[in-house]
């Protein structure tokens, strides 16, 4: 859907302003509400879930404009299947965002792709610092992006959002073994290639 959709989903749910109780409804609760009619409360949801989200799809991406079409997208997608949801509300759309992730690392062209750097100087370095800290990390991320986008995945969440196995089991529907296994090979091919790129 276009992002005009979202937009309308967005300024749908704050219309109205929401009880001060609201964000303490459990997700199930929310999901009933919206699903009787009453619309403005699928804002709960976005207002909860959105900057996990976003973080995981940017890890996944490396890119904060796609990033967060794909959040966007995964949220009209979830608006309009909500009556779907089975289980956990935060492993359902995050497997729907999870899955925009690696729906557009297939399709990208990888040699046009770039990290965006932090804005904020940090006012502790010297400019060649700097200069060789961006690099070291557009290294690091063009490794990343060569993995395999399930050993990618597992990498982001457990080295970037700092998730423990425990949630990443549950928000990917894996055991916990094959998990450890995945941000394993993960570790071993990052080094594999940053040692090729440095010897």
């Amino acid at each position: 859907m276009r992002r005009a959709d979202y937009t309308s989903v967005v300024t749908l749910t704050m219309t109205e302003p929401t009880s001060p109780n609201d964000p303490l409804d459990p997700d199930q609760t929310v999901i009933d509400r919206v699903i009787a009619g009453d619309r403005n409360a699928f804002g709960i949801l976005i207002e909860r879930y959105s900057d996990p989200l976003y973080r995981h799809a940017h890890g996944m991406t490396g890119s904060a404009d796609v990033a967060e079409d794909i959040v966007q997208v995964s949220f009209i997608k979830a608006f309009h299947h909500l009556g779907e949801v089975r289980g956990r509300f935060d492993a359902w759309v995050f497997r729907i965002v999870a899955n925009g992730c690696k729906d557009w690392l297939k399709n990208i062209r990888r040699s046009h792709l770039s990290y965006e750097e932090d804005d904020q100087p940090s006012g502790l370095e010297t400019p060649e610092e700097e200069l060789d800290r961006g690099e070291i990390r557009r290294d690091l991320d063009g490794a990343l992006l060569s993995l395999p986008s399930s050993l990618r995945e597992a990498f982001v969440m457990k080295h970037v959002e700092g998730r423990s196995y425990e949630e990443m089991a549950i928000l990917l529907d894996a055991t916990v073994g094959a998990l450890k296994m995945r941000v394993h090979r993960a570790r071993e091919a990052l080094q594999k290639l940053l040692e090729d790129q440095y010897s």
